[in-house]
């Protein structure tokens, strides 16, 4: 999952939510701060990203990080799920991507998201 680090309410919300709504569709939720391995950063994140069926991207912060990452991924023919915090969107999604399907999310309805996620995913990863 492409997204900002070190946000607690975020990462919280991955931590309880994401992971389990990603993993109802038979897939497995990583981020590159699961692990520690020994290396380069950017040459994980790319392999990462080449050897995945899709990629979640989170809006929230704008991230450029986040950005980037969607754009490699999208440029290798991955499908991109793109999230964001819904009180949020119109002031840090790009126009470049805002018009892309994206699943808005509250803390008060967090349940309703996740659905819409779980609903995406397949429809996203058909061949």
């Amino acid at each position: 999952m492409a997204m900002q680090y070190r946000d607690p309410m975020l990462d919280q919300l991955v931590n309880d939510h994401f992971r389990a709504a990603v993993a109802q569709t038979g897939f497995e939720l990583r981020r590159l701060d699961d692990e520690q391995p020994a290396g380069l950063i950017d040459d994980r994140l790319r392999v990462e990203i080449q050897s995945a069926r899709f990629l979640i991207a989170d809006l929230t912060h704008g991230n450029r990080g986040a950005y980037w990452e969607a754009g490699y991924a999208e440029g290798l023919g991955r499908p991109v799920i793109y999230t964001c915090q819904h009180s949020k969107f119109a002031e840090t999604s790009h126009f470049d991507t805002n018009h892309h399907l994206t699943v808005l999310w509250d803390e008060g309805a967090i349940d309703v998201a996740m659905e819409k996620l779980k609903a995406t995913i397949p429809e996203a990863t058909r061949e």
